[in-house]
This record gives C-alpha cells, structure tokens and sequence, in this order.
C-alpha cells in the first residue's frame, strides 16, 4: 500500500498533466495550482493533503467525518480542508472538486 505521500504525489503527477495546473508555494509547502491560484498543497506536519472547496461542501466533509477543517495560526479556514485516510477514490475526486472550484474562481 502506498503512503499518504506517494499516493498525494501520483495525484499531483496526473493533475500536472493539465496545461492550466502549475506548482506554486503555499503554507511552506509546494501545491497544485490552477490559473495561479493553490487549490492543494500537502501538510508534512499532518501527513495529508490539504484542499480547497466551497465552505458549504468543506463543512460536510467534516460532518461525514471525511475531513477537517485546517487551522492555521488558531484560525480555522472555512474553505481548506485536511483530508482523511489515504483513500486513491477519495482523493483523487476530492483534487479534481478542488482545482474545478478554485478553477472557477479565477474565470
């Protein structure tokens, strides 16, 4: 079984794969992003990949117990989440949610 950080870094290879899809720096961390903007990085301290979506859909994340909010400086971001367990499926849908969302916000 790969871990958290092998399976993170192949999603980055396929997400990489797209003209529009860069590596940029964000939270002393390199993340994926879209027209120039982060929509995931990866959290060395938590071991897992950190993403951004609409704070509704962050929110039911964390009630399904798929996610958690990310903290940074005590302040929790409505919008980054943490994700859970490495989970191929999960995370790969997960990635593409946050480049499309973060994708149309740059438009």
């Amino acid at each position: 079984m790969a871990t958290a950080q092998e399976l993170y870094d192949d999603l980055v290879t396929e997400h990489l794969a797209r003209p529009e899809v860069s590596m940029g720096r964000m939270f002393h961390a390199e993340g994926l992003k879209v027209n120039g903007k982060v929509y995931a990085f990866f959290s060395r301290d938590r071991d897992r990949p950190v993403v951004k979506l609409p704070a509704a859909r962050a929110g039911e994340l964390v009630r399904e117990g798929t996610a958690e909010l990310m903290r940074m400086g005590g302040r929790r971001m409505r919008e980054w989440v943490q994700l859970g367990e490495p989970d191929e499926e999960a995370w790969r849908r997960l990635m593409t949610e946050a480049s499309a969302y973060v994708e149309a916000l740059t438009r």
